[in-house]
């Protein structure tokens, strides 16, 4: 039997993983070497027959209307309004597409090229943005910017410019992802295009990253927090999103506008986003899952309103993550004066760490085996109130024992070790940020 139940397996004290730039843009979620077959460009779309599949594909809104009605007064304006807002963007985004497709003479359009993740290269830094290749790969990025602002997700930018009559998503021709801040969309357009702008000012790639801050900032929540899809596309995409470092990444987005990294942006605006950060640091700390009146870490994805932890996709339940929790204590422990309550948050988020850390094992390229000298490793799902880690097939059924995964096995990341480097992360901050041992809530 593979680790499950952590109460064998367990000893405490571990480690964290911070944002690694843009090493964190191309990691494919997997520990050890990415399998050859990570950026294959034929894509595997998953057959309707499978169980928990009809659940991937609701668009029911999480979000709706009923609900926002039911809120009391006192919050339910703005969420009207940000409903009203998303409403108002699609139209605009569907007029736009239908406009060019008429102008095409095309009746519907076709899928893009599909990509599993944006090629960003190490090579992006210093004077490779002023080169050719920087500015051809921004030209492509900015015609796949969608009419609200934002990009999607698995596209193949770097190969040519987007098409008239075709779509901005390449796994069908559904309306879809469109656009995301899913698997680091949108913020890595962001930040090629304002390298590239600042090394050679091309007024086209500022205009697209005003566009795409704009969008940014307009699909936040009135909490605080972000979707993983804008406009709304209803389904789990309308949940408070930290899966796959949603949030994190829009979190280094606005943290480094607002502290003027992006030398053009105006100063208006650099205030605004400095207000969003602020604004997004009281949603993490809001979503903190309390058990048992003691502060713990966060999960995948919580209720807009609500907060709580919550499902996405079937193999997806509520749960205390691993790897998108040490990432958020990294974002916590970048702001530059930490409130106590974040300083609270992040010394309990670190002691939850410490005592789910599973050793003796590896987990590369999606196989787990015993390794009495590997470890730290940490579940991606932890059941809350008992923290033992959980693993789903596309049924949905939860199990306890790895061996348990079949249709999940592989193309899911069960296990990580992200919180080793936050934990060394840690270990400097906590000297200057000094735990009070208030972990309760």
């Amino acid at each position: 039997m593979m680790p499950g139940s952590h109460a064998v397996f367990v000893r405490g004290s571990t480690a964290r993983a911070a944002l690694a730039g843009l090493a964190a843009f191309a990691a494919c979620g997997v520990l050890g070497a990415a399998p050859a077959s990570a950026l294959a460009q034929s894509k595997s779309p998953v057959p309707a027959s499978y169980p928990g599949v009809a659940l991937e594909r609701d668009t029911s809104p999480r979000l709706g209307e009923a609900r926002v009605d039911s809120l009391a007064p006192q919050v339910r304006a703005s969420w009207t309004a940000y409903l009203q807002r998303s409403h108002s963007l699609l139209a605009v985004d569907r007029a736009a597409v239908a406009a060019e497709l008429k102008s095409a003479g095309k009746e519907k359009w076709v899928a893009a090229t599909y990509i599993h993740a944006f090629p960003v290269d190490s090579a992006w830094r210093g004077a490779w943005f002023k080169n050719s290749a920087a500015r051809t790969l921004a030209d492509n990025v900015l015609s796949w910017q969608t009419p609200a602002g934002g990009w999607s997700k698995h596209v193949d930018m770097a190969a040519r410019a987007r098409q008239p009559g075709e779509s901005y998503f390449s796994e069908s021709a559904e309306w879809q992802w469109i656009g995301t801040f899913d698997n680091d969309a949108t913020t890595t357009q962001l930040f090629l295009l304002g390298h590239v702008f600042m090394a050679q000012a091309d007024a086209r790639h500022r205009r697209a990253f005003d566009r795409g801050l704009d969008y940014v900032l307009e699909s936040q929540y009135p909490n605080g927090c972000w979707p993983q899809v804008y406009p709304l596309q209803g389904g789990y995409h309308d949940n408070a999103t930290f899966n796959d470092d949603n949030m994190a990444e829009i979190g280094d987005l606005l943290r480094r506008v607002a502290r003027g990294e992006y030398t053009f942006v105006a100063a208006a605006k650099r205030r605004q986003a400095a207000v969003a950060l602020t604004r997004l640091v009281a949603c993490v700390l809001a979503s903190q899952v309390v058990v048992d009146g003691t502060l713990t870490v966060w999960g995948q994805q919580h209720d807009p309103l609500t907060l709580k932890p919550t499902s996405a996709r079937s193999y997806e339940l509520p749960s205390l993550t691993g790897k998108e929790s040490a990432h958020l204590v990294d974002f916590l422990m970048d702001e530059p004066t930490p409130s106590a309550r974040v300083v609270r948050s992040v010394h309990a988020a670190v002691a939850w760490f410490r005592q789910n850390e599973v050793h003796g094992y590896s987990y590369i390229n999606y196989v787990l085996a015993t390794d009495s000298s590997a470890g730290p490793l940490w579940a991606r799902m932890a059941e809350i109130g008992t923290n033992r880690a959980m693993f789903f097939n596309r049924d949905g059924v939860r199990h306890y024992d790895w061996d348990a995964l079949t249709d999940r096995r592989t193309g899911y990341g069960w296990y990580t070790d992200a919180p080793i480097a936050t934990l060394a992360t840690y270990e400097h901050w906590a000297r200057v940020h000094p735990n009070r041992g208030e972990v309760r809530r």
